[in-house]
């Protein structure tokens, strides 16, 4: 029996051993490797732990001397053992020796990223201490405050002043780390919380110069508001007390000019006084509101009472406004009092001018006319007089009554009686003419009918004058122009009864200048026709009487010659007679023919 059989058991617990060694040695290397590979964000003392660990299993990390010496081992003792044996215990060291293999490559690369880790876990060390005074400074500028008084704000400023100076000589450093952590970030085997390490300075410096700006300026804004609150309260007493001041000097005015001149004045004065006010309150309003943000709970009552006590007192610009209001209402109605004074001494002048000129061009008018112009005139006035009441109620409300009344008011009432006395008095004037002209229009109406009637009339025989008389050829038509001749002169003394009346009834009228121009035409035109009417009923008449002689001494003529013949049938009458009878019937018979030639 050799040696090695001899020995077989004792050689074979020296190679399991060694052979588990190896297999535990791996197994802390991969757990090893896993510690250094983990999620889990170490501090650098853990981590530096970690590497030398893993460097001090990784010293002999090619194992070259144990795997020959396993295999040589393993040989030796499988060279008389069962095939089965032999081949299972050959399967397992291969296994080992392949896991070795494996976990060679797996080993180098991570000796590489630990180098990196190790510098980005340097980094995050080197980064603490500014990470630490960047949170410090964040703390500082968003901590809540509540400084009660001005000087707190100004401590408080004065601190954050010195933060940020603080920061300004902190920039470089922390800009040369955040291009630090970026080259590093460049590396593709980075570890992940070095993103998280470069993103908290990069954002932490930003977001703490930022909130540390913003904090100061705040705090500037606060100083501001309590500054500026206190200024306003005093300036805003100083313009009440104006307000109050110059509401004393808000008073009525008689004189126009100078009630428009100091209206202007004191309008002015309130839009002055009133913008500052507001501005003021707001701006005390917006102090107010800064600074109730940092303003301690018993501060706030305080400050708040005096905020309500102003807000009290802004009633005094209502006040104001409400003066100068009604002085803006007293003037506006003053001006208008006054304008409607200047209109109607304006139309009265003209309405004085109007009646004066209906009398003078009375006799060129119309009766109907001459009313219908003072009935306007009338009407005019009459609304007029209304307008004029209306100023007298006005003046009452307006103007200060009883015996002690102001020169400049007086001027007003006194302007007010003058047209007033004038106008009433013009009022009875025109209703008087109109009263005249009233009685012209029914005279005028009688005139006119009276015209009307007789002017058709006349025009009628001053044709029937022109054309003459006919020559009748018969006693019947000789009587027939008689009978017509003398309705023709009969029809005149009737119709210059009418012209009568009529020019009767003119020469009752105020004026009738056109009426008896009229009656003057009409007359002459009578006149002439009544020269015919008398030459024509003279001349029928005599040749009526001519021809009435002629037929009569012709049919006693007749009769006689009739009354001989029947009595003796023979010539008895007397030749003298006879003859003396036919000379005069000749006689007659000429005249009757000259005076039908005459017509």
């Amino acid at each position: 029996m050799t040696f090695w059989q001899e020995n077989y058991h004792f050689i074979k617990d020296v190679y399991d051993m060694r052979h588990q060694k190896m297999l535990e040695w791996m197994e802390n290397v991969e757990k090893a490797i896993s510690r250094i590979m983990a999620d889990k964000v170490y501090t650098s003392a853990e981590f530096k732990r970690e590497r030398d660990n893993f460097h001090a299993l990784c010293k002999d990390l090619y194992r070259e001397e144990v795997k020959k010496w396993l295999q040589q081992m393993l040989e030796i003792l499988m060279a008389e053992r069962a095939k089965e044996e032999r081949k299972e215990q050959i399967s397992k060291l291969d296994g080992l020796i392949e896991r070795h293999e494996n976990l060679v490559p797996n080993v180098n690369q991570t000796q590489i990223k630990v180098d990196l880790y190790w510098k980005c876990y340097a980094y995050g060390d080197e980064l603490a201490p500014h990470i630490e005074f960047l949170d410090g400074i964040m703390l500082s500028s968003t901590r809540e405050i509540a400084p009660s008084c001005v000087e707190n704000v100004e401590e408080l400023i004065e601190r954050q002043e010195k933060a940020l100076n603080q920061l300004e000589t902190k920039r470089n450093v922390v800009k040369e780390l955040i291009a630090k952590g970026k080259a590093l970030l460049e590396n593709p085997d980075k570890p992940k919380f070095l993103d998280n390490h470069v993103q908290r300075i990069e954002d932490g410096w930003d977001l703490t110069k930022d909130k540390a700006t913003a904090r100061l300026q705040f705090l500037q804004k606060t100083k501001d508001a309590w500054v500026g609150y206190a200024e306003g309260l005093e300036a805003i007493a100083v313009e009440f007390e104006k307000a109050d001041e110059e509401m004393k000097k808000v008073k009525k005015r008689f004189n126009l000019q100078s009630a428009m001149e100091d209206l202007e004045k004191r309008q002015q004065i309130f839009g002055d006084n009133k913008t500052t006010i507001e501005n003021l309150y707001k701006s005390i309003q917006d102090n107010y509101e800064i600074m109730t943000m940092t303003l301690p709970d018993e501060k706030k009552d305080f400050v708040k009472k005096e905020v309500k006590a102003i807000t009290d007192k802004l009633d005094v610009v209502g006040k104001f406004e409400d003066k100068v209001k009604k002085i803006e209402d007293f003037v506006n109605n003053l001006n208008e009092f006054n304008n409607s004074l200047k209109g109607l001494d304006e139309w009265m002048n003209n309405a004085d001018s109007q009646l004066k000129d209906i009398k003078d061009a009375s006799d060129k008018m119309t009766p109907e006319d001459r009313v219908s112009y003072t009935m306007e005139l009338q009407e005019d006035i009459a609304g007029k007089v209304k307008i004029i009441d209306e100023n007298i109620a006005r003046e009452e409300a307006l103007l200060p009554q009883g015996d002690k009344v102001p020169q400049d008011a007086q001027d007003h009432k006194n302007e007010l009686n003058r047209i007033k006395e004038f106008v009433l008095a013009l009022q009875k004037k025109v209703i008087s003419e109109c009263e005249q002209y009233s009685e012209d229009v029914k005279y005028w109406a009688e005139y006119k009918t009276g015209i009307k009637e007789f002017k058709p009339w006349l025009e009628t025989y001053e044709k029937k004058s022109t054309e003459g008389l006919h020559k009748p050829q018969t006693l019947d038509e000789a009587n027939t122009m008689y009978k017509a001749v003398k309705e023709f002169a009969d029809s005149c003394q009737k119709e210059l009864k009418v012209l009568e009346t009529a020019t009767a009834a003119s020469l009752k009228m105020t004026t009738h200048h056109e009426a008896d121009s009229e009656v003057a035409e009409l007359k002459e035109r009578y006149a002439k026709v009544k020269v015919v009417a008398d030459e024509w009923i003279k001349k029928v008449e005599t040749l009526v009487k001519e021809w009435q002689l002629l037929d009569s001494t012709v049919n006693e003529l007749n009769s006689w010659v009739a009354e001989d013949r029947k009595d003796n049938n023979e010539q008895q009458f007397s030749l003298e007679k006879m003859e003396s009878t036919l000379g005069e019937l000749k006689n007659i018979f000429k005249e009757k023919e000259k005076l039908v030639e005459n017509l």
